[in-house]
């Protein structure tokens, strides 16, 4: 008594890795393209962080997409990204005090640490 196996495949297929592979090392040579044409003074500091962050972006969406397969799970994918957006939103707020508090503030002259007497024995 043989049992059917399910060959029933969720997610892309290897030619599309293989593809994504391949758009991922164009986009670093890109990135490396751009970082040297912005040393050497073919592009703006602008201009060549721009392309970086664009290609960066791409590539994680492609990354994040095939080999994390999100695509498959799309409709998934809101029940952890929302939480996890209202969560960061609730951290800046809830820390928002501190970091606004705690910066010095124009003027201000820090106070020595503590246990220093600024003598020396």
């Amino acid at each position: 008594m043989t049992q059917a196996h399910n060959t029933e495949h969720h997610g892309p297929a290897f030619t599309a890795y293989m593809v994504v592979f391949g758009a991922l090392s164009i986009f670093t040579a890109i990135s490396f393209v751009a970082n040297f044409a912005e040393r050497h003074g073919y592009l703006t500091v602008g201009m060549g962080f721009a392309i970086i962050l664009a290609v960066a972006v791409v590539k994680a969406v492609l990354v994040g997409t095939y080999f994390m397969h999100l695509i498959v799970d799309w409709g998934k994918l809101y029940y952890f990204i929302f939480p996890t957006f209202i969560l960061g939103a609730m951290f800046i707020v809830v820390l928002l005090p501190d970091i606004v508090l705690g910066w010095p503030h124009v003027g201000q002259v820090p106070s020595p640490p503590v246990g220093s007497s600024g003598a020396h024995d």
